[in-house]
């Protein structure tokens, strides 16, 4: 009898830590990576003042500014990533209009605007016409 062997697929370890979602552990990154970028824009702005006297940060502000400001947008990405994983695959299974149709959609919703605009305009006239007898 022969024995069958489970194929087994080679998946990124990087890959898999990012698919995965912990839901709080995501939630605390976006808290925290959304204030390091508040913070890291405060001081490339001026806002918010580094004294010299603060030791490593004090002598070089704007460089720990924008070493901040790309932590936090790493940060801010590896929370949305597991989210927008699942909508990748989805993007694949649609069916995109071809262009006579898109036309005649584009078409028909300038014809319904403009109709609607000319029956707002003509109400308006009726109420102006209306409250200006009284």
């Amino acid at each position: 009898m022969a024995i069958k062997q489970k194929r087994t697929d080679k998946t990124s370890k990087i890959l898999e830590v990012l698919k995965t979602e912990y839901k709080w552990e995501n939630i605390l990154l976006a808290i925290l990576a959304s204030l390091a970028l508040a913070f890291s824009l405060m001081i490339v702005n001026g806002t918010l003042e580094v004294r010299e006297s603060f030791p490593l940060i004090g002598s070089f502000p704007k460089v720990f500014a924008w070493v901040l400001f790309s932590i936090s947008i790493i940060g801010i990405l590896l929370v949305a990533f597991p989210f927008y994983a699942q909508a990748i695959p989805e993007f694949n299974k649609i069916a995109w209009a071809d262009f006579k149709t898109s036309i005649d959609a584009i078409i028909k919703v300038f014809i319904f605007v403009i109709l609607f605009a000319l029956i707002f305009t003509g109400f308006d006239y009726l109420i102006q016409l209306v409250i200006g007898s009284l």
